[in-house]
């Protein structure tokens, strides 16, 4: 006998059902694992489904959706725009609230690669920027506050940049309409990047967010300024009439240039070759203005939020000069709220951070981290500055949380330096099914060598390419698509690559030479395995650089994932021949004595980091030649 369900029971059923699946227009994932990396793609979502079917259902692990993160309705409408965004990642339920309710605290957040560090600054600046606009509009009916940029956010190299502008514009179109966004790097024409910001000053508006390199943002904004009043401190007091001459030659340089580009405009725009003075006069080309050039150097005054993505990298002393002119423009009175982003943050450079975050008004801080369960922290400092952070760090706010392992699968391979090339081509062979979908970057040490190595695969048939300094930068745009497209199957690159790139799905990473950096290391192979995906990372380690591989895995590999160091088949290396050669790069590392001998073994071998030399290897050549005399 069926007994029959009242429909008012059966409404309510219902309406559960719909509650559990779709929230704020969200379909929500039915998995709960709340260790998961949740930035899944299609196919890893059925698979944590699936896996979820076996667990158990506590009230403790209940998932955290971007919803609950107090993100606006726009910001939630954005998110489901995009592909693979499903759940938020540890460092984007930790990051995004606290960076919403902060107004006078700096954070600095560490999160693996890929785990969605973008998105955790992205949302919340937007969502921030589109508050202060209604706030503004509440208090007085028109902003006469003077242009400025309202949001800065500094990266250490273009393609990094470009990637960021394009995750910040498609957002933005959600979020805040309009917006004016622009990405400042080098590589493209300066005029033009120095015509949209005066352009904006002129109209009275600002640059809403701007996506930078140091280098070209200082470029840009103090190309027409006159000496600045730390520059004017190193001239001498008999020095005025000169100053005022440097200023009216800034302040015409500024004119001229202003009236050059009005000229080409206007020849562009006429079918004729030249234009007639009675022209000139009547479009107003002549006229005496700068078209803002000469207020640019003041646009980081009214700065309010500060990015810093790849942190540790910026604020290292091969950035140091170029950060602190930037530092030096933002003078403003107000503080600036700073957000600190990267994979890693070596003690070392804590000194630093501090300083800078002093410089920017800030006197408390914030530390978010979210590191891989099976991930181990560089603490290679020496005792007196240990003593120093400990001061620091029970000043420090902090807030902790263990993520997911990691999903990439190391291998290290013992080749002699003349077989690495015969041995990424066996690789390649063995690997061919699997890699060929996503593609594999592979890391070299200097230029030479990825044009070199990709030479020679292309003989054998290898679609590959090379990614280097110099090229040009639709070059390297066309490139990095291709790789992602699959008309080419491996990409030779130099570090250039090795930091915040977002290469969907690639399969393997290669380091064909080892990084100068340990830390560089983990930025390497975070190329691969990201939102979930599985990937390959591969070092080939030869006698020369196995010193420096062991303090890779001393620093960055924990016990148990270190892996038993193989040899390919057809490359096994002579075990005597390894030895001596293994013991003598450990007996004497290049530079690290000032004597005749050191300076014969650097000629001979290069030095374990690389065969280019940095500036520290550079510095101690020339103290080695002037202890001896040379």
């Amino acid at each position: 006998m069926h007994s029959s369900i009242p429909l008012g029971l059966l409404l309510l059923l219902l309406l559960h059902c719909c509650r559990e699946t779709l929230s704020f227009g969200i379909a929500r994932p039915l998995f709960q694992d709340r260790t998961r990396n949740y930035r899944l793609t299609a196919a890893s979502a059925e698979d944590a489904v699936a896996d979820d079917e076996t667990s158990n259902n506590n009230d403790d692990d209940q998932p955290v959706y971007f919803q609950d993160l107090g993100l606006c309705r726009s910001a939630i409408d954005a998110i489901e725009s995009q592909d693979r965004w499903y759940l938020p990642t540890p460092i984007q339920q930790l990051a995004i609230p606290k960076l919403l309710e902060s107004h006078d605290e700096a954070f600095w957040c560490e999160a693996p690669t890929g785990s969605g560090k973008t998105a955790a600054f992205v949302l919340p600046l937007l969502q921030k920027l589109v508050q202060d606009r209604q706030d503004q509009r509440r208090i007085q009916k028109s902003d006469t506050a003077p242009p400025a940029i309202r949001s800065l956010i500094l990266c250490p190299t273009r393609e990094l940049a470009l990637q960021i502008g394009s995750v910040v514009e498609e957002l933005a179109s959600y979020m805040m309409d309009p917006c004016n966004i622009m990405v400042v790097t080098g590589g493209v024409r300066r005029d033009d990047q120095i015509a949209t910001l005066a352009g904006w000053t002129v109209q009275g508006e600002s640059a809403d967010i701007v996506v930078a390199t140091p280098g070209r943002l200082v470029d840009l904004l103090t190309r027409y300024n006159p000496p600045t009043v730390a520059d004017a401190a190193t001239t001498t007091s008999n020095d005025d009439d000169n100053e005022d001459t440097m200023e009216d030659n800034d302040i015409r340089d500024a004119a001229e240039a202003a009236l050059e580009r009005r000229l080409l405009q206007a020849l562009e725009a006429s079918s004729k070759d030249s234009l007639s003075l009675e022209q000139i006069q009547t479009l107003k080309l002549d006229r005496h203005d700068d078209e803002g050039r000469q207020t640019l150097g003041n646009l980081l005054e009214g700065l309010q939020y500060l990015v810093i993505d790849e942190a540790d990298r910026l604020l290292s002393r091969a950035f140091e000069t170029e950060v602190n002119q930037v530092l030096d423009l933002c003078h403003g009175e107000s503080t600036v709220e700073t957000w600190l982003f990267s994979a890693t943050f070596p003690k070392s450079i804590e000194p630093r951070v501090d300083t800078v975050l002093k410089r920017l008004g800030q006197t408390s801080t914030v530390q978010i981290s979210c590191t891989n369960a099976d991930r181990i922290m560089d603490d290679s400092v020496s005792a007196t500055l240990q003593k120093k952070l400990e001061r620091q760090l029970s000043k420090r706010k902090v807030l902790a949380q263990v993520g997911p392992e990691s999903t990439i699968q190391l291998r290290t391979i013992r080749v002699d330096q003349r077989d690495r090339t015969s041995a990424l081509k066996q690789l390649w062979k063995e690997k061919e099914n699997d890699w060929t979908t996503g593609g594999v970057l592979v890391f070299v040490a200097t230029r030479y060598a990825a044009e070199h190595v990709s030479r020679k695969l292309r003989r054998v048939g290898i679609r590959s390419s090379e990614l280097h300094g110099k090229l040009d930068q639709e070059a390297r745009e066309r490139r990095l698509r291709d790789l992602q497209s699959g008309k080419i199957q491996v990409l030779l690159a130099t570090d250039l690559a090795s930091r915040g790139l977002d290469v969907v799905g690639l399969s393997a990473v290669i380091n064909y030479d080892l990084p100068r950096s340990t830390a560089d290391f983990v930025h390497r192979v975070g190329r691969t395995g990201r939102a979930g995906r599985k990937g390959d990372a591969i070092s080939l380690v030869t006698p020369l650089t196995e010193a420096h591989y062991d303090v890779i895995e001393k620093r960055h590999i924990p016990l148990e994932r270190r892996c038993e160091r193989e040899m390919l088949p057809g490359f096994e290396v002579d075990e005597a021949t390894w030895s001596v050669q293994a013991q003598g790069a450990r007996m004497r590392t290049p530079g690290a004595g000032h004597s005749n001998n050191d300076l014969a073994h650097d000629r001979m071998f290069g030095g374990i980091k690389g065969k280019r030399k940095s500036k520290k290897d550079r510095l101690r050549e020339k103290a080695a030649r002037e202890a001896a005399g040379m």
